[in-house]
């Protein structure tokens, strides 16, 4: 019958099908377990600590810190505001140009959906105070050291781009 021809095959692996079939669902939920665990390991909130640009040179200070957030359902959100920006009691419409310059410049904010491939963090971003940003990618390379999230640029020798969170508790 089918089924002895079955068990005839395995057998002579040394493997029945039952037991295969057991490791096959115990190999397939770890690799399921792994690849939440590294995309929940994303989820939360985090405040950029230092950024490095395309050099590997620092530029946070002056750039100002980033608070990044990362929902269990995709989404995230990133914005960056400095510190000491003057307090004006006007509205923006009389503001004169060097006043909305003190109090826009370097700050930034954007948000959109992410997604998690083993090591790989692609966010895609859907609103960007600086809307030609909008519809990009950024595709990094993410790795974690204790509760430092470190994202590097997917080609390191062409572009040594760091940024380094921590999360926020």
């Amino acid at each position: 019958t089918h089924h002895e021809a079955r068990n005839t095959y395995f057998g002579r692996c040394g493997m029945d099908a039952n037991k295969l079939a057991r490791v096959f669902v115990l190999v397939t939920l770890a690799a399921v377990g792994a690849a939440r665990a590294q995309a929940q390991s994303v989820v939360g909130a985090w405040s950029r600590v230092s950024l490095k640009d395309s050099v590997g040179k620092a530029i946070q200070p002056p750039d100002p810190p980033a608070f990044a957030i990362f929902s269990a359902n995709g989404f995230f959100s990133q914005s960056e505001i400095p510190a000491g920006r003057p307090k004006l009691n006007k509205e923006l419409a009389a503001m004169t140009k060097e006043e909305l310059l003190a109090r826009f410049q370097r700050v930034g904010a954007w948000r959109g959906t992410y997604v998690v491939a083993g090591t790989t963090l692609t966010r895609k971003t859907t609103a960007n105070v600086n809307p030609n940003e909008e519809g990009n990618e950024l595709v990094q390379v993410m790795r974690f050291a204790g509760d430092t999230l470190v994202l590097t640029r997917v080609n390191p020798a062409v572009n040594k781009s760091e940024a380094r969170f921590v999360r926020v508790r």
